[in-house]
């Protein structure tokens, strides 16, 4: 028989699921499990609890898939190619010696913790199948409409209105990967970790790196994000040659000097180029100008096909080489997603 505490950290963890991963991810779960699926959120809830009360879907279950899932998408990423020499560094007997060496072997290969820590911390190192992994957790509270509970109330002659809201907790997941049969590498900052939070906890993160590699061997791989969202855009306007462009560049802003230009779709499910009118403008720029222009941002959807089995949108910066992935997404779709991306270096 399971322990009571382990049902009730599935059933808090089933919640946040529920609220953090789209409903595809969610029917995946249940689906993988021969668990019946339902219609809606509600559905899923319901089914997901059923579950876990009968041992249908039990920890080791939710460890697996939460490792395909859980923090992937709608997140900030630094992506870095790992240089040769640096490649030679990461091997797991190497790494797990740092690791140790700094103090943290507790960490070593530690399985999903399912805690909802409230301040950052990193709760797991790994190296195996040539991947490096580092995984941070914290809890994310938001706070939701809740407007059946509005009320409004007279005092004298004036009258207040009192609008509910309703605080839900989620985990945030950052983690740093490296991919060394692959030379790429990533740190991911969750979506909602903003402002100077999102600064401290990519500083947390180098700190920890520069206890287990060389960091700045590291940083001089990092992606040129202005050259990477020019070349994306240039590529994948139509041509003769190529008609109909794998991405489509919802909005492109090339920078020169003190100035830009902008071309840009008004709606989000198109390309700019779209329009003829603009991409005869678009060709205007030809491919000897474009090194005198960087790109200083940029919105591209990858198209279906090419690994991809859906729509999945990107947004470069330029100025802070910074890539926010637009939608809930699973590893293998970043990982096609950023490997896309380090072909238009």
């Amino acid at each position: 028989m399971r322990p009571s505490s382990e049902v009730a950290t599935l059933r808090r963890l089933a919640a946040g699921i529920i609220r953090a991963q789209g409903n595809r991810f969610v029917k995946e779960l249940l689906r993988a499990k021969q668990i019946r699926i339902g219609a809606n959120k509600d559905d899923f809830e319901r089914n997901l609890s059923d579950a876990i009360e009968s041992g249908q879907l039990t920890l080791i279950d939710v460890e697996a898939w939460l490792s395909e899932v859980e923090g992937w998408g709608n997140q900030h990423v630094y992506l870095f190619n790992i240089a040769p020499a640096l490649r030679k560094e990461l091997t797991r007997p190497r790494i797990q010696q740092s690791v140790h060496a700094a103090g943290l072997g507790k960490l070593w290969d530690a399985p999903t913790v399912l805690a909802f820590p409230e301040q950052r911390q990193l709760t797991s190192i790994s190296f195996n199948d040539s991947v490096l992994r580092l995984v941070w957790q914290e809890t994310s509270p938001a706070w939701v409409p809740e407007p059946e509970k509005n009320y409004i109330e007279q005092e004298g002659l004036d009258t207040y209105e009192y609008r509910a809201y309703r605080k839900v907790e989620w985990r945030a997941i950052n983690r740093f990967e490296a991919h060394v049969s692959r030379g790429l590498a990533a740190l991911f900052i969750a979506s909602p970790i903003q402002g100077s939070e999102h600064k401290e906890a990519v500083l947390e993160v180098k700190r920890v790196l520069a206890l287990l590699l060389d960091l700045d061997r590291l940083e001089r791989g990092q992606f040129d994000i202005p050259s990477v969202s020019k070349n994306l855009d240039q590529r994948n306007v139509p041509t003769n040659k190529v008609p109909t462009p794998l991405v489509k560049a919802q909005k492109s802003r090339l920078g020169s000097g003190g100035s830009y230009v902008e071309f840009a779709a008004s709606s989000a499910d198109k390309a700019y180029w779209e329009e003829p009118a603009i991409q005869n403008v678009r060709d205007s720029v030809r491919a000897q100008q474009l090194p005198v222009f960087h790109g200083m941002e940029g919105v591209f959807v990858f198209q279906n096909g090419d690994g991809l089995s859906r729509p999945l949108r990107v947004q470069l910066h330029g100025k802070d080489h910074r890539i926010r992935l637009r939608a809930e997404m699973d590893a293998g779709e970043v990982w096609t997603i950023l490997g896309k991306l380090s072909t238009y270096q």
